[in-house]
């Protein structure tokens, strides 16, 4: 038994019935041991929910470094849609961790609430800056009509947070017309 293994089978268990469902007796089940060998590791369920929650947002802010790092060098429209498509591109091999994400964005107004959004907000800075310099680069190359880097900021993860949401009600179709559908509104306000 490893605390890796405890890890995965409670983030199955959590994507699965959200946390106020889940018991540790169900998690202890999932990976072949009792309930109280569980607090070898995590002294209690809120803990062991954190730490889940800090594994997946690492590995979303993995994703999105890496998208990051490889449109550094492409023009600023072409680099934000690579960053926006990000989200379809994520979620698509995890459904797990897409259901994970889904009910955790509710469970942050539960029992760790300020915490688990403390563990998310500290994780988008890369993200943030790498929109914030794709504007500025846009509006210094003339790309882009000039005008609040921070509120444009804003907006690309608004916009984020719908297509997140949309991945979960719309067929992969549906979900790619209308990410097609934002883009062009999106590209064509950025270049007016």
């Amino acid at each position: 038994m490893t605390k890796a293994r405890i890890l995965a089978e409670a983030r199955t268990v959590f994507a699965r019935r959200g946390y106020a469902e889940a018991s540790l007796r169900e998690i202890a089940e999932a990976v072949g041991i009792k309930t109280p060998s569980l607090y070898a590791h995590f002294p209690s369920k809120e803990a062991l929910y954190e730490a889940v929650y800090a594994e997946v947002v690492a590995e979303h802010t993995a994703f999105f470094d890496e998208l990051v790092r490889t449109s550094a060098d492409l023009p600023p429209l072409p680099r934000l849609r690579h960053l926006l498509s990000g989200i379809g591109a994520f979620y698509r091999d995890r459904p797990e961790q897409h259901e994970f994400s889904m009910r955790a964005a509710v469970d942050e107004n539960g029992p760790s609430g300020q915490s688990l959004r403390e563990i998310f907000l500290d994780s988008e800075s890369t993200l943030a800056e790498a929109v914030r310099q794709s504007y500025d680069d846009g509006v210094t190359t003339g790309a882009f009509a000039g005008g609040d880097p921070e509120g444009f900021t804003a907006l690309v993860f608004v916009v984020m947070d719908g297509l997140f949401l949309q991945y979960a009600h719309y067929s992969p179709e549906l979900y790619a017309e209308r990410f097609e559908q934002t883009w062009r509104h999106l590209s064509a306000l950025l270049s007016a």
